[in-house]
């Protein structure tokens, strides 16, 4: 894909992504018009009621973190898919986005707080307990032999198993609200900080910043291992820096709003069937994307049910769900499995 092309194709997104948000400002449980909407995200106002209230601290933020996180998680899925050589690989499916809910319910159960950073303390749990999956993950990954196939399959039951400890913990403790935990295990973004959305929205277009201008580099990992021996390439090296790197983007997303899953999944997939394989373009590619794909899943998810508080991950679950098996119904004779 050319420059103009890419161009083309991001100011569709943007656009599609300000047409969205300006339809999920307006509708919902309470009507408002577009132009009140605007006037009052521009504080072209001087009143205080319901109106300014749901803009202001429900909805607008609801869009800024469903963007933040959907391009985190889009950009996070496709430097995986590359750098292990599989279609099935994101934070999700190896067990990385379970390893930072786990490191949220330990801050929260507990209530640790550094008092030096205060409330990003759950953000840092988070990336502790992402890095203790990836640790789990990749070392059994590359037990005897590399193989990014047994790397998702355990990847798969390290969601399990801290998914199931996370219930169990809020169960046990003194909160004992089991739909709270839901709420993470699910993804849903109805119970973030709004205190951590610059902080979030920073480290997350700061990550893939750096993963797009080392996108040349994701292009060599993508290569057959005797073709990356040629070219001087450190892999384990590159590989470690890269699962840091995309595992600290999910610790964020996932600090802010749970586990969204099939998004790092689906959207890759999606987006190189038409901007092709070269990661310096794909990976803002699916950043963009991903923000608009979140951004309208949680805009139907509280659409469709006005009455009815429905999580995002429902919704991009059963898309993303749906779109595994078209994948597999019709895929080609090489197995992806």
């Amino acid at each position: 894909m050319n420059k103009k092309t890419l161009l083309i194709y991001i100011l569709v997104i943007l656009f599609l992504i300000i047409v969205t948000s300006l339809f999920s400002l307006t509708h919902g449980l309470l009507e408002i018009s577009i132009i009140d909407a605007v006037k009052i995200l521009l504080r072209k106002v001087s009143y205080v009621d319901n109106t300014v209230l749901v803009i202001k601290y429900i909805r607008f933020p609801r869009i800024v973190v469903s963007c933040i996180a959907g391009s985190g998680l889009a950009a996070s899925g496709c430097v995986f898919q590359s750098i292990l050589k599989n279609p099935l690989a994101d934070s999700f499916t190896l067990g990385i986005s379970a390893g930072s809910v786990f490191g949220v319910a330990v801050a929260l159960i507990s209530g640790i707080e550094f008092s030096s950073v205060g409330f990003l303390t759950i953000p840092i749990f988070a990336f502790l307990g992402a890095m203790i999956s990836v640790l789990i993950v990749y070392f059994i990954g590359i037990y005897k032999d590399f193989n990014s196939n047994k790397m998702i399959l355990s990847g798969v039951f390290v969601n399990y198993i801290f998914s199931s400890i996370v219930i169990l913990m809020f169960i046990l403790s003194p909160i004992n609200n089991v739909q709270f935990a839901f709420g993470w295990l699910i993804g849903s973004l109805s119970q973030f900080d709004e205190k951590l959305i610059p902080y979030i929205a920073f480290i997350v277009l700061l990550g893939i910043i750096i993963l797009s201008l080392l996108g040349n580099i994701i292009n060599v990992l993508s290569l057959d291992e005797s073709k990356i021996k040629t070219l001087g390439i450190n892999v384990e090296k590159n590989v470690k820096f890269f699962f840091i790197i995309t595992s600290f983007i999910t610790a964020t997303t996932v600090s802010l709003c749970g586990i969204i899953g099939f998004i790092g999944f689906l959207i890759p997939n999606m987006v190189k069937k038409i901007v092709g394989n070269n990661n310096q373009i794909l990976i803002p590619s699916c950043a963009f994307t991903g923000a608009f794909f979140l951004l309208l899943s949680d805009t139907l998810s509280r659409i469709i049910f006005t009455s009815i508080l429905i999580p995002v991950g429902v919704i991009t679950n059963i898309i993303g769900g749906f779109f595994f098996l078209f994948l597999q119904f019709f895929r080609s004779k090489k197995n992806i499995l």
